[in-house]
């Protein structure tokens, strides 16, 4: 296909009478099922077959002669052959190697050595699929200075396959890993990424208890607020919250405001206002200045986090094969020779890799590759890196606040090695770290010493405090050491916060500085999930001239049947401390059954817990109000050896504009009442609308003048009076499918294309346009001229050239129109023809009207 002429791609579809028009999904079913119907009767009165010419190249086909009213001349093999395609632009998803990494408008052009129509891809769309153009380039099969020009997959790149599938617009592309691009795994071109549209909303929590006991009634309430404005590529905002009750003042606090935007060339974010240092190295401080600091979500999937290098060799064309914990990571085709993977994304923190070498000859060579993960550790050759500078502004009232900076930055020195290092200054104060994180065989360690220099009146202070973390997998005997933390820190170490407390008091304290911290996270799986789950959670603290704390918890869940159990332990203990009132031990049992056998039945519980001074029981019931609610209740009863018994209920409810939860409890000489409502209000150019609780990425859908229109996999999302619909959360960076629910519609709506991508910049408010029309559906007997019917495979069109339907083997066409009196045009071989239609009052009872449609000649 080389030889083509160019073609240029992102015009909008063509809808002359000289230009093809794409072709329905749901054509060929309707051909189908006329053909299944009307085979008696092209049988009977068909005339003596005509024979179409053939192409070897040519799958199977049909002859059209067949079909009773399809003359000789009309071409219906395009229509008839499975997954074909009529020439013209389309848009449709593109795959490559069953990963979707896009949507573009692209030429289907007639090959001219088959006769078949196929989908031209140039240099852009090979560059998408992550193919490795400067290989392809330097054999001299891809020319730069020539981007429009058509390639044949198959014939650049040996074993590669491109396939159309025309029931859900996708073209397919397969390609060897070989031939593959490194790093694209996950990628997103950063020409995608939308900033959105100017919007404004307000993201709202609020709370109100109203109490009655002995002492007489209170109320009190609490709004949380996050506000958000977006102009351009700027995002400003703001969290806050408003607290008031019975006997006390109102409070309002705003915890902060800051405006950010993305430095793309960086993959990073610079920040401006109230904001909060990083947590890599230092303890995270709030102050008001900028920061810069990376953004792992800009990076490819197979640039994120951390992984090791899979490296091997291969003896054939052999298939590669990555599992953690017994699911494939990735799998691809390596060529005879070395190999090196390193765009795999693992699914977890931890788990070793099992690699699996399948050759051609079926000979499979499996080996073990170490993983362990911890959240200073990048991948060979990445930086992860932060830098803030402002001045120290905490939410405690009469602290100093001195002016300071700091940053960290890591680096991959190699695929088992990252580096970190950090610093911090202010006046009087200097900290200095240093680490390095390896990934070995028994896990991931990371080990990092910080340093610090501190002066307050004259009285000078130097400490240092290490840092060893530690985190496994043990896939063999399923246990999983999430975290394993140890801490300590001389008697003259200080944080910036411990500066700048005693900066305030003006004396050294050590009242609040911890000496030795050290945390114990274990989870157990037994007999793989059969008997259960075990986990234990351990953590001990030191400080410096007085005592510590000491907590642990240990517990165990599992299921018989429907029935679910679980059973803890928690103890708490002061350490040097003469006061044991905070010293307990809680001891929990909980039980849960269904109470029936449908999917959304009641569900049964009982929980029983037994602590200091105190034991308590309760028992109840939650479950939906029907099958398809979206509104949940939860009844219960308890008893308790201090309060004796007690009672509440809870209705909560998800509706398109907020989450509602009303609740009543009732116990001995108390009665209580509550209200939570969560939810958001966004302003934008199409109006206000009402939504659920957003996150700090969402999407925005319109469908003009359409309400009720619902959004699949988000419960209770549907638009509202204005066509428009908050949809609460969108992954940034990358591609996000939103899809509308139609199965409700009815049949006097019409979607033209339910289902569209967004790649949304981090706090972007991305608006997803869908076009959708309202009209009467239609089903059209067509007569010309002579009263005859008009021919299979005839196109109708309205007075605007665009296509309605296509006429069925009887001359029929079913079509959705908006106008109720209107004109359209009639086209089949080289003919035409128009007519008018005027339709009576409707009738919302029938799925669809009936309407004989005669035309008279037009000139051609």
């Amino acid at each position: 296909m080389s030889n083509r002429p160019n073609h240029s791609l992102g015009r909008s579809r063509r809808t002359s009478a000289e230009n093809h028009q794409p072709v329905p999904s749901g054509i060929p079913n309707r051909l189908a099922l006329a053909i299944t119907l009307a085979v008696p009767a092209m049988v009977l009165g068909a005339e003596t077959p005509v024979v179409q010419p053939t192409d070897e190249a040519q799958v199977e086909s049909f002859n059209t002669t067949f079909l009773k009213g399809a003359p000789s001349s009309v071409d219906l093999q395009l229509l008839l052959r499975e997954n074909s395609v009529l020439p013209g632009n389309y848009r449709v998803d593109l795959y490559s190697n069953q990963v979707i990494v896009g949507r573009r408008d692209i030429d289907f052009v007639r090959n001219p050595q088959t006769g078949i129509v196929e989908a031209c891809l140039n240099y852009d769309l090979l560059h998408l699929l992550g193919i490795d153009m400067a290989k392809l380039i330097e054999q001299g099969k891809l020319h730069p200075e020539a981007p429009e020009t058509c390639y044949d997959l198959p014939t650049l790149i040996d074993q590669a396959t491109l396939r159309y599938d025309s029931t859900r617009l996708r073209l397919l592309a397969s390609v060897p890993q070989v031939a593959m691009a490194r790093g694209m795994r996950g990628y997103v071109d950063p020409a995608l990424w939308d900033s959105g549209v100017t919007a404004a909303f307000v993201n709202y929590q609020f709370n109100t208890n109203r109490n009655r006991d002995g002492f007489g009634r209170q109320v009190s309430s609490n709004l949380s607020l996050r506000n958000g404005i977006n102009l351009g590529a700027w995002r400003l905002r703001n969290e806050s919250n408003y607290r008031t009750g019975t006997g006390r003042p109102s409070q309002f606090t705003s915890n902060r405001t800051y405006l950010q935007h993305d430095v793309t060339p960086l993959r990073g974010q610079f920040s401006v206002g109230e904001i909060y240092s990083d947590t890599d190295l230092f303890d995270s401080v709030r102050y008001r200045g900028i920061k810069l600091a990376s953004d792992e979500g800009m990076k490819a999937d197979s640039e994120r986090g951390y992984a090791p290098v899979i490296r091997g060799v291969a003896e054939t064309n052999a298939t590669v094969e990555i599992r953690q914990n017994d699911y494939i990571l990735y799998s691809a085709t390596v060529p005879p020779g070395p190999f090196e993977i390193s765009d795999i994304y693992p699914t977890g923190s931890n788990g070793d890799l099992e690699v699996t070498i399948i050759e051609a000859d079926g000979r499979r060579r499996v080996t073990k590759q170490a993983f362990s993960s911890l959240p200073t550790m990048v991948r060979e050759g990445q930086v992860k890196y932060s830098a803030s500078a402002g001045e120290f502004n905490s939410n405690s009232d009469g602290l100093e606040t001195p002016k300071f900076v700091s940053g960290t930055v890591a680096y991959g020195v190699s695929s088992n090695l990252t580096g970190i290092a950090g610093a911090q200054v202010t006046q009087d104060f200097n900290a200095v770290s240093l680490g390095a994180g390896r990934n070995t065989s028994i896990g991931a360690f990371s080990v990092d010493m910080t340093h610090s220099s501190s002066r307050v009146k004259g009285l000078s202070a130097q400490g240092n405090s290490l840092r060893a973390l530690y985190a496994k997998t043990f896939t063999g005997t399923d246990t999983s050491f999430t975290l394993a933390a140890y801490r300590y820190s001389t008697e003259g170490y200080r944080t910036l916060s411990d500066h700048v407390l005693e900066l305030s008091e003006g004396i050294q304290s050590q009242s609040s500085r911890s000496k030795v911290r050290t945390d114990l996270t274990v989870n157990q799986t037994l007999g793989g999930r059969k008997y259960g789950n075990l986990y234990i959670n351990a953590s001990d603290e030191r400080y410096w001239n007085r005592g510590g704390s000491r907590s642990f918890s240990a517990g165990y869940s599992n299921g018989w049947r429907d029935v679910s159990y679980s059973f803890s332990v928690t103890q708490t203990k002061d350490i040097g401390s003469t006061n044991s009132s905070n010293d307990d031990t809680q001891v929990n049992l909980s039980v849960s059954f269904p109470l029936g056998s449908r999917p959304r039945s009641p569900r049964a519980y009982l929980t029983t817990t037994s602590q200091k001074h105190s034991d308590n029981t309760q028992v109840g019931v939650n479950g939906y109000l029907s099958e398809d609610s979206d509104t949940s209740y939860s009844l219960q009863g308890g008893n308790s050896s201090n309060s004796g018994n007690s009672a509440s209920a809870s209705l909560n409810s998800r509706t398109s504009i907020a989450d509602i939860t009303l609740g009543y409890s009732k116990g001995r000489d108390y009665t209580s009442e509550n209200l939570n409502v969560s939810g958001s209000l966004v302003a934008h150019g199409g109006g206000i609308n009402l939504g659920q609780p957003v996150g700090e990425t969402f999407t925005l859908v319109e469908v003009p003048d359409i309400s009720g229109v619902g959004i699949s996999n988000y419960t209770g999302v549907s638009t509202g009076y204005n066509g428009y619909a908050v949809v609460p959360n969108a992954q940034p960076y990358r591609v996000n499918w939103i899809t509308l629910d139609t199965r409700n519609l009815g049949g006097d709506i019409e979607i033209e294309n339910a289902t569209q991508q967004v790649v949304p910049r981090r706090g972007a408010v991305v608006l997803a346009r869908y076009a959708g029309k309202k009209g009467r559906r239609v089903q059209f007997e067509l007569l010309d001229d002579q009263g005859k019917p008009i021919p299979f495979g005839a196109s109708l069109e309205d007075s605007d050239g665009k296509q309605l339907a296509i006429s069925d083997p009887s001359g029929r066409a079913l079509a959705l129109v908006e106008k109720d009196e209107s004109t359209v045009v009639i086209k089949w071989e080289s003919k035409q023809c128009m007519a008018s239609y005027a339709l009576a009052p409707q009738d919302k009872t029938i799925n669809y009207e009936r309407y004989r449609l005669a035309c008279r000649p037009e000139a051609n």
